[in-house]
């Protein structure tokens, strides 16, 4: 946690009264936080401990028990918290470095030595991630500037190497060079639970599928992947905001920010994969072979574990709705543009992309999550326009078409800010 950043929630949770100046001293020493008047305020402790001996637990029990207060404190905390100008400095830093240092070596490539190649491209990420790892206590900002740059090179190095390995194909290895890749961005994003790094391994994870399975739909393949990255997200981070479903309030998931960017990357997945089924009507070029049944597998087991682990507690059910729906509606969508006529498929497509979109809608009031709003927001848009461009503009010619695209979109654009406006009230 940022030392400034836990200085300043104490002296919000103190002046608030949710917990009083010993307890937040015991906390600034645990966490070897020092603060100007800190004499002072170990004196106040020892003196208050002495008499006051109950309060401390009480207010300890009360600071659990706010959600809101936790929640703005692990934000305030947190890598993306309060001085959102500095993440931002700190992360576009790293994506210049990345991008720079690949276009350098790009340009001049072939005048650099094999074995010099090889040291630059072990070392950059190497010494991003050690810089990362020494600044994360002291200005995590700037680490996970550092981290991100780490987590893009690898992506460099790794099909670089394998250039110049004589042994390996790249084109046979790039299923294994991008999983590599996978893996190292879920690594660091994990670590430091981070929201950006986190979305570049969501994407990487949709882009190792689609190159592991060759000639099989990628339409299919990513929607499909989309409900296991939501149901990933979902187990991983607790599915309940930052809480496992059906536990305690005591019991609180490492990484919310990483999750919770699972889950709506995965919902986006789950949904716009559908849209080029209701532009066409058609099934895109694509077959469905052992890697589709393979992800649509791990799509069925998933959201059997998360209810199995949410119970009874119908907010953590609500939660697992998109990891269900958002599968069947990809497969239910690809089948009937396979087997009915286009403007028939089309429209079968556009309401399974609807039944998606709505069990978005369930999932954020399930996890109390505007991410999922707005997710659902854009696949309902993608969605109406998809129609439009394509069904509709087909069937209809002429001024007609576009009064009536004119109007629908109208309708469609007043729908989902009204909708989007009432899920987020609902969600509070």
């Amino acid at each position: 946690m940022d030392a400034d950043a836990l200085r300043d929630a104490l002296d919000r949770w103190t002046d608030e009264g949710i917990i009083d100046d010993a307890t937040a001293a015991r906390i600034r020493e645990f966490e070897d936080v020092t603060t100007p008047d800190a004499g002072e305020s170990t004196e106040a402790a020892a003196s208050t401990e002495s008499t006051e001996s109950t309060e401390p637990t009480e207010s300890a029990t009360e600071l659990a028990h706010e959600p809101d207060t936790a929640a703005a404190a692990a934000d305030a905390g947190g890598l993306l918290g309060e001085n959102r100008i500095v993440v931002a400095l700190a992360l576009m830093g790293g994506v210049l470095v990345a991008a720079g240092v690949a276009a350098f070596l790009i340009e001049r490539w072939e005048s650099i030595p094999a074995a010099v190649r090889a040291v630059v491209l072990v070392g950059v990420p190497a010494a991003a991630a050690a810089g990362a790892a020494n600044f994360e206590r002291t200005s995590p900002r700037t680490a996970h500037g550092l981290w991100l740059l780490a987590a893009l090179f690898t992506g460099v190095s790794l099909f670089q190497l394998a250039e110049l390995a004589a042994p390996v194909d790249p084109d046979a290895a790039e299923p294994w060079l991008v999983g590599a890749w996978v893996t190292v961005a879920v690594v660091v994003a994990a670590r430091i639970d981070s929201r950006p790094i986190g979305a570049l391994a969501s994407v990487l994870g949709a882009a190792a599928v689609v190159a592991a399975t060759g000639s099989e739909s990628a339409v299919l393949l990513v929607g499909v992947y989309g409900g296991v990255a939501y149901a990933a997200g979902l187990l991983a981070g607790g599915g309940i905001g930052d809480r496992v479903p059906g536990a305690d309030d005591a019991t609180v998931s490492s990484i919310p920010r990483f999750a919770g960017t699972l889950r709506w990357t995965g919902g986006t997945f789950a949904v716009v994969a559908v849209v080029p089924l209701v532009a066409t009507g058609s099934q895109p070029w694509g077959s469905v072979g052992g890697g589709t049944l393979l992800v649509a597998a791990a799509a069925v087991s998933r959201p059997r574990s998360g209810l199995r682990r949410a119970g009874r507690d119908r907010r953590a059910r609500y939660a697992v709705v998109p990891a269900v729906v958002g599968p069947l509606a990809v497969a239910t969508a690809w089948s009937a543009a396979g087997t009915l006529e286009s403007f028939a498929g089309a429209l079968v497509a556009l309401g399974c992309l609807l039944a998606g979109v709505f069990s978005l809608v369930v999932g954020a009031v399930g996890l109390r999550e505007a991410s999922l709003a707005n997710a659902a927001t854009l696949g309902f848009v993608l969605g109406i326009v998809a129609f439009l461009v394509g069904p509709v503009a087909d069937a209809v010619s002429g001024s007609i078409a576009l009064v009536a695209a004119g109007l629908i979109l109208l309708v469609a654009g007043l729908g989902a800010e009204r909708g989007r406006r009432a899920v987020l009230a609902r969600i509070g």
